[in-house]
């Protein structure tokens, strides 16, 4: 199978357990309605015109006592959909992880090991890229699980130009946009007066707006979305996820590819439905995540070496949106902004919160290791796990023999 579509299942807890006799519908209630998301996922690629194609969904979660009904919830979700549609779909549980990790460990050292993990979104992604390898994928297509399909030409415009020469360059991986279910791409900022200093959602909506609005329709890209993104074997077999990314790992994806001279396109032709749940974590630890996220990326940009068959990347090129929070101005932006809320928070917990992140910016975000060769280490150590697959008939038979058995029925 040459082509892959792949959708990472995070399944992360939003409230707590109400009764000892959990059903169907509280169940995904508790984590954000992921159920329900992830089966009209998978129902709509019904409608690809494009059917030579295997899908492979990849479970997370960060409530390890719910791993078994997780599991059993999602091995369900696949036998209804391949039921209805007959669309081929293989389960990577995140039960099997560790049995995987032994199948590695009598071909690879614990490099390889390390990398086989499903905690946090950089990882379950890498561990999807593993499983491409194992099914020896040609090209693969990432789909989130609160998103949907309604373009039977999808999965043709997502593989359309990769491998392809455009303005000299050969095309590694294309991003396309989200639109909302009413079919909007650009979206509705509430104006608010830290946003004055913080204007992530203003900067991120205009960056897309612009890739999406103007010409040529495939071109060089400051970012991609992690849900509506596709890449060549020569790209996920050479550059990993970065698995020290807390949030934003797909845009960082892109910083770490262009390092490594593959270029990353935008095509305003390619985009899916996104119908996310209400988002349940406070705003002061989506900013946190941010903050340290922003913190990291600025220092692998900085500490940059000329390295041979490396391209030097800036945060000038990564403008408006992420190269805006990868200046000497993040500190300044973090406190202004962070000040405000504090102040104009309602809940004492959320403005210490608020302050909490301005001390953490100073104190703990700021790597202390460089963080250009920490990435430069993790990218050898992924490519030479990346040979040992492609070179290793048992390693993959093995994995293969143990995937067989999901979805469980």
């Amino acid at each position: 199978m040459n082509t892959l579509v792949i959708i990472p299942s995070y399944w992360t807890k939003v409230a707590p357990i109400e009764s000892q006799a959990v059903n169907q519908r509280s169940f995904d209630q508790q984590f954000g309605h992921a159920g329900s998301g992830l089966e009209k996922a998978l129902t709509s690629l019904r409608i690809l015109k494009k059917r030579d194609f295997q899908v492979v969904v990849v479970t997370g979660t960060d409530s390890p006592e719910s791993q078994e009904q997780i599991n059993q919830r999602v091995a369900g979700i696949i036998n209804t959909v391949t039921g209805k549609t007959g669309i081929r779909v293989l389960l990577v549980p995140n039960t099997i992880v560790a049995t995987m990790q032994g199948i590695f460990r009598g071909f690879c050292d614990q490099d390889a090991l390390d990398f086989l993990s499903v905690d946090g979104y950089a990882n379950i992604r890498n561990t999807g890229l593993i499983v491409a390898q194992i099914l020896g994928a040609k090209e693969l297509v990432f789909v989130d699980d609160d998103e949907y399909v309604d373009d039977p030409l999808f999965l043709h415009k997502a593989l359309e130009h990769l491998g392809k020469t455009v303005d000299g360059k050969i095309v590694g991986g294309v991003g396309g946009y989200y639109v909302n279910p009413q079919k909007a791409y650009r979206r509705s900022i509430k104006s608010e007066p830290w946003g004055a200093f913080w204007d992530l959602d203003r900067l991120l909506n205009e960056a897309v707006c612009h890739l999406v609005e103007t010409q040529p329709r495939i071109k060089l890209t400051p970012l991609v979305l992690g849900g509506c993104l596709a890449l060549t074997r020569p790209l996920f077999t050479t550059i990993p996820f970065d698995v020290r990314i807390p949030r934003g790992e797909d845009i960082d994806y892109v910083i770490n590819a262009r390092m490594f001279r593959f270029p990353i396109f935008f095509d305003n032709q390619l985009y899916v439905v996104h119908d996310p749940p209400t988002k349940s974590s406070p705003l002061w630890k989506r900013l946190r995540q941010d903050i340290y996220r922003f913190a990291h990326e600025r220092a692998k940009l900085r500490q940059q070496t000329l390295v041979e068959d490396m391209n030097y990347v800036s945060a000038e090129e990564l403008m408006p949106y992420p190269g805006s929070f990868l200046g000497d101005d993040l500190e300044d932006k973090v406190e202004r902004a962070c000040t405000m809320l504090a102040q104009q928070a309602h809940e004492e917990e959320s403005a210490r919160e608020f302050l909490n992140n301005i001390r953490l910016m100073r104190a703990d975000a700021i790597p202390q290791y460089n963080v250009f060769n920490y990435y430069l280490d993790l990218q050898k150590k992924w490519e030479k796990m990346c040979r040992t697959i492609s070179t290793t008939k048992e390693l993959r038979q093995d994995c293969l023999a143990l995937l067989s058995k999901f979805p469980l029925h």
